[in-house]
Formats: C-alpha cells, structure tokens, sequence
C-alpha cells in the first residue's frame, strides 16, 4: 500500500474534459497504484534537518521516506519529490447546500459536491467508506472504482451548468488533497462560485493558510472530546480543536458537526465538553448534532433517536452556543433542523431532510427584530436551488 508505482504523471494538457478514463482490461494495478500514476508534485510540505520531506496537509505531519507513502496513502515521495493528488475526482454531484451540513452558509442554494479517494482517519462509521476507506479496504471493494478525469475548468464548468452557486470538496478527507481542491476552487472564485471544504479538521495552520485566499467556509466533523476517542479513529483531538480556533481566525465562515455514536462519544460530559470549546472560539458558530445511522464496520449497532439529542441541544444553547441543531434521527423533532433568531426567538429558516423549505430572513437579519443573523448569505431562492439534484456516476 505504502509503495508508490515508478511512472511519472501524464501532462495535465492530455486530461479528457469531464468524462471516466477508458480502463484498460489488462490494467491489474490497484487503485492506489492508479491514482499515484496521475499525481503531481505537492506544495504543502517542508524539508527536515536530515533533508527529509514532512508532509504538512494533516496534523499526523508524516515524515515520507523516498517510495513510501503517509498515513493518508494518496501523498508520497518519488525521486525525492513530495507527490499529492490532482487533476481527477472520484465523484461529483449536484446537490442543496444543506446536505454538506452547512445551514448559515448560502442557504438553500444549490452546490456541486466533489470528493477524492483516502482519508487521514478512519472512522468505522464513515458513510462514504468506500471513498474515504478505499485505499484501505480488500481490492474487491474498490476493483470498480475509477477516478473521473477532469481540469479545475472543466469541473467548474459543469457545476454552472447544474445551477451550482456553491462549489464544495467533501466526501472523503480534502485537506489531503488540499493543491488540487486550491487549484479548483482558484477557478470557481473566478466564475463567481462560493467555496467550502468539509473536513474532519485533522489539519495544520499552514494547510488552512494555504487554501484560505479561494476557500470561504470550513465545515468540521469534531467527532470527539478526548484523545481516547481519537485515537480509536487514527488521530488526536487537539489539532482538530486548533483547527477550529484557526479557521475562526482566518476568517472562514465556520460550522462543526458532531455524529452522536452510542457508546463512543454520546456521554454528556464528552458532549459538553465540546459546547464548551466550541462556545470559546464564538457563540456564533453553529453546532449541528448529527444522529449515528448503522453503516460501514457499525452496521450492528442500533439507529439514535431523537429525544436524547435534543437534551443536547438545549444544553448547548445554556454553554453560550446561538445556533444548535439535531438532525438525522428517528422520532421527529423536525423543528430542531430550523433557525430560530437567537434574540426574538422568530422562525427564520425552515428545513425538512436537509432541504430549504422556507426562507425569511431578510438582508441576512430577522424580519421581525433586525437582528443580524451569523452566516454567509446569498440571494437565491430555495425553490431554485431544490431541484432534482443530478445523478451520481456510477
């Protein structure tokens, strides 16, 4: 897993427009071994006193030796070059904003969602594993996986012609593949798109620094409180909460989700350990309480209900939090995925799984107080951005 093959990358002039790649039927490398044939050299990494290459993408910081890879697989040394992926995605899809877990960022606009292959964690929860886990898994679940060819234009382009106003990187871990994702989201600042990049917040200063001139909202999965937990999915919590404070200072518009997985994370001091950290950096950033779904290695274990999420709910708001939200669970509760205003209490945004079904802020305030509500605000209505969203590729 950790060898990367000896071919160099195809010029980037050869890439198709926005369409699969022909595979060659005697082709048998793994699908690591193919992504490493289309990577270029990275950006984000510096030279050790030994004059060995540390990878700055994710806060594991990997010292890559020559022919290895990092913890992420897809980052790699060849010929004393740090490679990183480029030029391809794994998936693109059409969908509302909202389904990024993003709710005070272009509400009820439409965006183009792209995701790559690997991750630098690895949650036995994941609900896009077979992206985010690929690199990881047996070659049976990845024979059929296939990057899409494509330049930053071309993905741009299509996004325009879907509707998108909004073009994000998610899906599996995009911070690892952060020069591509800057190079992409370079052209969607130019065609007038806005950006965001759905993390689980592994990241660096530098990383964050680097993407922030085209990138306007950074989405973070805090999975946890303690470094136990982490360490379970690979990593440690205190870059993931330094992340948080970083892009908060670097001014991203910054929202953080937490997936409630009984047995992990759902005790109640874990969880107001984490409002209250939250609540440190600004009472203005969302927190959204996701409800864990049986998938992935968790299949067994039973789907949350919604009653317990909203107690936690009511405990963020008492840690000084403005906007909580629970979603994704049994039982419904739906009026806990709208925004209220945090002064007169008013109905502002009303959602239903994930969509924007009403819509009445005014100028990015309540229409009944004038308080202004934090967020990032466009101007399109959620009945234009609620369209069918475009079909997966397969």
């Amino acid at each position: 897993m950790s060898h990367a093959p000896s071919s160099r990358a195809p010029a980037r002039a050869s890439l198709p427009v926005l369409d699969r790649a022909p595979r060659d039927t005697n082709d048998a490398r793994p699908l690591i071994d193919r992504l490493a044939a289309l990577a270029t050299p990275a950006s984000l990494f510096e030279k050790t006193e030994h004059d060995h290459l540390r990878c700055l993408a994710c806060a594991h910081g990997c010292v890559i030796q020559e022919g290895r890879a990092g913890a992420c697989a897809v980052r790699f040394v060849r010929d004393g070059v740090l490679y990183a992926p480029h030029g391809y995605v794994a998936r693109r899809l059409a969908r509302n904003v909202e389904i990024n877990t993003l709710y005070h960022f272009h509400a009820g606009e439409r965006s183009m969602i792209m995701g790559m292959y690997g991750c630098d964690l690895r949650c036995p929860y994941c609900h896009n594993w077979r992206l985010s886990q690929a690199l990881r898994e047996d070659d049976e679940h990845t024979a059929d996986e296939e990057p899409l060819l494509c330049t930053a234009e071309a993905l741009v382009e299509h996004a325009i012609e879907q509707g998108c106003s909004v073009m994000a990187a998610a899906y599996n871990e995009p911070m690892i593949a952060a020069e591509w994702v800057r190079d992409v989201f370079a052209e969607a600042k130019r065609r007038g798109l806005a950006t965001a990049v759905i993390s689980d917040a592994n990241t660096t200063r530098e990383a964050l620094s680097f993407i922030r001139p085209v990138c306007d909202a950074f989405r973070v999965d805090l999975k946890a409180a303690d470094n136990e937990r982490y360490r379970a999915l690979g990593g440690r919590a205190a870059p993931v909460f330094e992340a948080i404070a970083t892009a908060k200072e670097l001014g991203f518009w910054v929202e953080v989700v937490t997936m409630v997985v009984p047995g992990f994370n759902d005790e109640l001091k874990s969880l107001r350990t984490i409002a209250d950290a939250i609540a440190k950096v600004s009472g203005e950033i969302p927190w959204h309480l996701n409800a864990f779904v049986p998938r992935y290695k968790l299949e067994s274990l039973p789907r949350m209900e919604m009653g317990p999420l909203a107690s936690v709910v009511g405990m963020g708001y008492s840690k000084g939090l403005r906007y909580v939200y629970a979603s994704n669970a049994r039982g419904g509760y739906t009026e806990l995925s709208h925004t209220r205003c945090p002064s007169c209490h008013e109905l502002l945004i009303e959602r239903d799984d994930y969509r924007v079904t009403a819509n009445h802020l005014k100028n990015g305030a309540c229409f009944k107080c004038g308080e202004t509500i934090a967020g990032v605000w466009g101007e399109r209505r959620a009945s234009e951005a609620n369209a069918p969203a475009s079909p997966e590729l397969p």
